[in-house]
């Protein structure tokens, strides 16, 4: 019988990233999804900039960058394709472009849909030594004692196979067998509506924008309502988003496409190719439970959220992110299963949070009157802050006295290293390639000016636990960025996330950040 220490159920960009993330750590993975090939249909589109910043931490942003469009998008507004623009959205996720001393990366959302971003993780997680288990089915996961079983079912022998793992990460979908199996609800709406997503190819986006990269969003009552004209790839291909009025009246297989996009356009000598047409559910809702013992859900499989925004594959590779690392301390041996809880704690929040701007997005999108677009939510378009802003209030970190635990603003971002926060970027070198979220160990990195005694002090009691600890010395310019002083020091899990921030009392919060990165109780040094 098989063995291994995670099985990984679904290949889509979150189950990739959990394997990729796991595979980096040493971690022994199989890889199982019922599919064969990447999906064909773009899905999701929008790679935020934490994303992007956790791509490049796996050596991967430069090929993501190059499989995508190259220019940022903007978004052209009006009731037709032919018309004036009744407005234009530019495209950076800082009100008035900014400043970026806030990332190593451009802030900016890029846009690489799914059916092309798949190949490209495909090409980084499917490989020796991880077990790749395509056209395969789980028929049921069992907890067993010192595990999890999991029967498989070929999809092109009939074959039957039973493998163990230590633990199990279900990132299968919104219709996830996975959740169902482990009897976890839903909490919010299965279905705000029913939407097409119409694939065509057509030099519809070049022709009257001058870009590959633009979106263009219609508002019409008199022709197909609000939709959405959304760039995939520099070959002309583009989705159309929406709920046409026409679908009142007949099922999307008798609807005549071509027409619809002439009608949305405003160009009836349209030349257009219709290559996939498919409805789906407008969902919002979030898992009711992230983990059951030792089997875990992540991605669409934990929450959907209307498309407004970008919002849902973004925090689901950032779901595994958070739990990756987690589950190689375990399996390591160096934390507690006690630090496993922390992983539904931490994330749900960021999840109701997404939920709700990306809800309020759907509301201002299709609700809007014949002049819509000019109402459209500034924070549809200006999101650092949901980007890379958010916090985690509760789990492995340790807060400070009186630390806020309201929500993070949505569109405006201010580098802080307060414990939960993402530990800000700063350049480590003077040629400016190398930032702090660059350097994360695979345990604690203590962050503090060159012989600082807190930093000195916390990578001795790592040690003396067995926690794997490195120190990064920061530029004298930073400590004001971090909140310490020369003494100070910030300590970072492998996530990025700040695990605590030394500024007094050494012991006593290097003792509860020990505590707290590996689910056990540290002694206080006398």
């Amino acid at each position: 019988m098989t063995r291994i220490d995670v099985a990984v159920v679904g290949a889509g960009p979150v189950g990739l990233t959990a394997t990729i993330d796991l595979a980096r750590r040493g971690i022994s993975v199989m890889v199982i999804d019922k599919h064969a090939e990447p999906a064909l249909h773009p899905k999701s589109r929008a790679v935020n900039v934490r994303t992007m910043e956790i791509f490049r931490s796996w050596g991967i942003e430069e090929r993501v960058r190059a499989a995508g469009l190259a220019t940022p998008p903007v978004r052209f507004l009006g009731k037709d394709v032919v018309s004036p623009w009744s407005d234009v959205v530019e495209s950076s996720v800082v009100p008035d472009g900014g400043e970026n001393d806030l990332s190593p990366l451009p802030l900016e959302v890029f846009l690489c849909s799914q059916d092309i971003l798949e190949p490209v993780l495909r090409e980084a997680a499917l490989r020796p030594p991880v077990d790749v288990r395509l056209s395969t089915e789980v028929l049921s996961v069992t907890e067993i004692e010192d595990g999890v079983r999991l029967e498989l079912r070929s999809r092109l022998d009939g074959s039957t196979a039973t493998v163990e793992a230590a633990y199990v990460i279900g990132a299968d979908g919104a219709q996830s067998g996975i959740r169902e199996q482990l009897g976890i609800e839903r909490d919010g709406e299965p279905s705000l509506q029913q939407s097409v997503s119409v694939l065509f190819r057509s030099d519809l986006i070049r022709s009257r924008t001058d870009s590959e990269s633009a979106f263009i969003y219609i508002d019409n009552p008199d022709t197909v309502g609000t939709v959405v004209f959304a760039p995939v790839d520099t070959e002309g291909r583009v989705a159309m988003l929406g709920r046409p009025p026409i679908l009142d009246r007949l099922p999307v297989d008798q609807v005549d496409w071509q027409e619809q996009l002439r009608l949305a356009t405003g160009d009836p000598d349209l030349d257009v190719e219709i290559i996939d047409c498919r409805t789906w559910d407008v969902g919002a809702w979030v898992a009711s439970d992230y983990q059951k013992g030792r089997v875990f859900l992540a991605g669409d499989a934990t929450h959907v959220m209307p498309p407004y925004g970008g919002f849902n594959q973004n925090a689901g590779i950032q779901d595994v992110h958070n739990l990756a690392w987690k589950l190689a301390a375990v399996l390591r041996g160096w934390a507690s299963p006690a630090l496993l809880d922390t992983y539904g704690p931490e994330r749900r929040p960021v999840a109701l949070f997404d939920r709700e701007e990306a809800v309020l997005n759907f509301r201002s999108h299709v609700g809007a009157e014949h002049d819509g677009p000019r109402t459209f939510r500034t924070e549809n378009f200006h999101h650092l802050g949901l980007d890379i802003g958010y916090r985690y209030y509760q789990g492995a970190v340790v807060l400070e006295p009186g630390q806020p635990h309201g929500p993070w603003p949505v569109s405006t971002y201010t580098p802080s290293a307060a414990p939960g926060e993402r530990a800000p970027h700063v350049w480590l070198d003077e040629a400016r390639t190398t930032s702090a979220l660059d350097v994360l160990g695979a345990g604690v990195t203590v962050f503090a000016a060159t012989g600082a005694r807190a930093a000195d002090e916390a990578i001795r009691a790592a040690a003396d636990h067995g926690v794997p600890a490195t120190s990064v010395a920061l530029p004298p310019g930073a400590l004001a960025t971090y909140g310490i002083h020369a003494d100070g020091a910030v300590l970072v899990r492998p996530d990025g996330h700040v695990l605590a921030r030394v500024t007094d009392d050494t012991p006593a919060t290097v003792a509860k950040a020990l505590a707290a990165i590996t689910g056990t109780p540290v002694v206080q040094p006398a």
